[in-house]
């Protein structure tokens, strides 16, 4: 049976994903600060939109997420109708999945452009998703609160139930208990705020969640989000940091203001920890203390956002030693998908023996660590195995897949043709083709030389399944590639550049032909009947698929180990 508390999820997710979903400010004139005046200085959690979005970049996006929505809601709608047929008419669970069709109809109508300026959003709000301690906050411009609240009125109309009421401080909210959690949900002021916290607190304590009580010092104060923006070229469109030693903090610290009253009635009290517990977890939190998020590039051509996780600065020096470079790793030449890693093995020993030697130099101490602490016996052990040196001289990969003709998931298809390629970085290339000599004849007989010169190699256990597969030898790589272009594509990988700074971890993909793929893969029906997605929920999510493969051109991310983190 549907109940009321299902609704009430789905009702707050949607104020989640609205709140996320505009990004940018109403008002051009409007200071900045003035929705940071409701995050807390000492807030562990921070992600806020300060600086609309291009017009140009709206534009382009609109339709495409329009037609996305369509699209999911479909495959809700067909889930739905699924259920229900398997009801009989006169059940009353059909009944009450007939009214979550409906409500969840009406969510996913809120969710589309016009449906959020229908519910007072403009496509240029500001928004602040924070902790209030560590209570989780969500709070989104409006442009007319009144809008907000009819459109939480048409959910619950067509849900048939409407969420409990309250009143403080001369403004309504709606709420829904869920045992000793409550959903918050309302437009409070000229935001529409969304949160979770205890059925216990009173009206002191919710005013403080809702902002009707502002901080005494808010972030905006100590000047923390501008330093991130500077410090890491971000723009204003949209940043974020988490702090984990804030996080740490709240647990092994005196709590104050609403952490106290939610630790109080967790009953966890902090004073149950000993010095030592306190103090090395405080010092766990340093390994990693913050991570900070944000937007570098933003128009209507090109996105790029940077996720930093700072190290203490002996990890991050160790960290940064490990990436090495390996031709075409962190180049996106094209194609239709590319990945690779780079890695000095030696240094990455290094790096895990110097964790080893220090944590045996200075032992944790806290009983809740012992598991911890047994390890460094058991590393000592995994590094004492043998291991033949030329492991060591591996480097990393690169694999590209240029194309994929004649695949066809509808019909178990296997591809007509692939244009591929890989290259293996690797110290003393030619030693490595010489103990590979030892154990295979074929590849004995291609007699390859470290000129980077191409041989055609014939699997006999691949029979005809492998056509035109091409190994190239150099003095640090060996490639392998296939298809048409495969003589060429191999000896050309070995001589590809690197990224510099070497990444240790690269992902490039054209966008709408992988989507299409993963759309068409959607497709094919499953061996479980009785769990198989619909038909018309199977191509609602390849729409979807389509949709994604619309927007971008090319998506790409690379991983990098700098003096600063990760």
């Amino acid at each position: 049976m549907i109940k009321f508390s299902k609704f009430g999820r789905l009702a707050v997710a949607a104020a989640f994903a609205l709140a996320i979903a505009a990004c940018g400010k109403t008002e051009k004139d409007r200071e900045a600060a003035e929705i940071l005046a409701f995050v807390p200085a000492d807030t562990p959690y921070v992600f806020v939109g300060l600086e609309p979005a291009p017009e140009e970049l709206f534009d382009k996006l609109e339709p495409q997420v329009d037609s996305m929505m369509s699209a999911y809601r479909k495959v809700i709608d067909s889930a739905l109708e699924a259920e229900m047929a398997k009801l009989p008419d006169d059940s009353s669970d059909r009944a009450e999945l007939l009214k979550a069709r409906a409500a969840v109809g009406e969510l996913m109508s809120l969710m589309t452009i016009d449906g959020m300026r229908s519910a007072g959003i403009e496509r240029g709000a500001k928004f602040a998703l924070y902790g209030n301690g560590v209570i989780p906050v969500a709070r989104v411009e409006l442009t007319d609160p009144a809008l907000f609240d009819a459109a939480i009125d048409r959910v619950e109309e067509k849900a048939s139930k409407a969420m409990q009421k309250g009143e403080i401080g001369g403004e309504t909210y709606r709420y829904v208990d869920l045992e000793q959690v409550r959903i918050v949900l309302g437009a409070i002021g000229n935001y529409g705020v969304a949160t979770v916290l205890p059925t216990s607190f009173d009206d002191a304590q919710l005013r403080v969640v809702l902002g009707m009580d502002k901080p005494e010092k808010n972030i905006a104060d100590t000047g923390e989000l501008a330093a991130i923006i500077e410090d890491f070229d971000f723009t204003e469109h949209m940043v974020g940091l988490v702090d984990m030693q804030r996080i740490a903090s709240v647990f092994i610290d005196p709590p104050t203001s609403l952490n106290a009253d939610l630790l109080a009635l967790a009953k966890y009290d902090a004073a149950d920890l000993d010095d030592v517990c306190r103090e090395e977890i405080r010092s766990l939190a340093g390994i990693a203390p913050r991570m900070v998020v944000g937007y570098t590039t933003l128009d209507a051509d090109r996105l790029d956002s940077t996720m930093i996780v700072e190290l203490r600065d002996d990890i991050a020096t160790g960290l940064s030693g490990i990436p090495a470079s390996v031709p075409g790793l962190g180049v996106a030449e094209g194609g239709l998908f590319s990945f690779g890693m780079g890695f000095d093995l030696q240094a990455l020993r290094s790096f895990y023996e110097a964790r080893l030697d220090a944590m045996e130099a200075d032992p944790f101490k806290c009983d809740k660590f012992a598991d911890l602490q047994a390890g460094v016996a058991q590393g000592r052990q995994a590094l004492n195995q043998p291991v033949p040196p030329i492991v060591y001289g591996i480097r990393g990969f690169t694999a590209v897949v240029d194309s994929i003709e004649g695949l066809d998931f509808a019909n178990k298809q296997p591809p007509e043709d692939i244009e591929a390629s890989l290259v293996l970085a690797v110290d003393n290339a030619p030693q490595l083709i010489s103990l590979g000599t030892m154990f295979s004849p074929e590849i004995a007989a291609l007699n390859l030389q470290p000129d980077g010169k191409a041989v055609q190699f014939v699997p006999q256990q691949l029979g005809d399944q492998v056509d035109n597969l091409w190994l190239a030898l150099g003095e640090d790589g060996v490639a392998f590639a296939m298809g048409d272009s495969a003589e060429s594509q191999a000896s050309a990988m070995l001589k590809a550049e690197s990224a510099a700074p070497a990444p240790f971890m690269s992902m490039s993909m054209d966008a709408g032909r992988y989507y299409a793929l993963i759309g068409d893969a959607m497709m094919i029906e499953g061996d479980n009947q009785e769990d198989e997605l619909q038909p018309e929920a199977r191509e609602a999510l390849r729409d979807m698929m389509q949709q994604v493969g619309e927007i971008y051109d090319r998506v790409s991310f690379d991983v990098r180990f700098t003096a600063r983190g990760i």
